[in-house]
């Protein structure tokens, strides 16, 4: 079995030029990526180098974290835009190009209202009472069930127009492609 060295590691020298250069060009590549190894790869630097500057460096270690942040604040953005403005589709007429259809997602756009209005979006449990107080009117528990059973049939790849009970009838929303 391999001995490992516990011995307390030295401090990490003052970065070069060179070295404040890479550390940049990674920190960029992993706003842009969101991904430390493709990070890595892109500002050609190994993993475990980009790791000991950030154990070993706090100013390097926050850039870092900002860095991931500023990657999902991208990702968070371009969920927003495809499930509010959507995504256009080609569509297709015996092979050919015919047109485009705008597809929104529904799925996406739960996701950010769960993140930002947990109180309100949050899913419920059979045995957790909709609103304690008892003080919201029956049409929007109407409207919330309605559409927790539409992201329900979304995730389940079924057709979220196609409502058994009936009671999404009559639109609301864009439509599906």
């Amino acid at each position: 079995m391999k001995k490992l060295n516990h011995y307390p590691r030295a401090p990490m020298p003052e970065p070069s030029p060179t070295a404040r250069r890479r550390m940049r060009r990674f920190l960029d590549h992993l706003a842009d990526t969101g991904n430390v190894s493709a990070a890595c790869r892109l500002a050609k630097l190994d993993r475990r180098t980009a790791y000991q500057w950030r154990a070993a460096d706090a100013d390097f270690r926050r850039l870092w974290q900002e860095a991931l942040d500023a990657a999902v604040d991208a990702l968070e953005a371009e969920a927003r835009r495809r499930a509010v403005e959507g995504v256009e589709h080609p569509h297709f007429h015996q092979g050919q190009v015919a047109g485009t259809v705008k597809r929104y997602s529904d799925a996406l756009l739960m996701f950010l209202l769960r993140a930002h209005r947990p109180e309100r979006f949050r899913e419920r449990h059979a045995d957790t009472p909709a609103d304690p107080a008892g003080d919201k009117d029956d049409a929007e528990q109407a409207a919330r069930a309605a559409l927790e059973r539409r992201l329900d049939r979304l995730a389940a790849g079924r057709d979220p127009q196609d409502d058994p009970d009936g009671a999404e009838r009559g639109g609301g929303g864009p439509p599906a492609a």
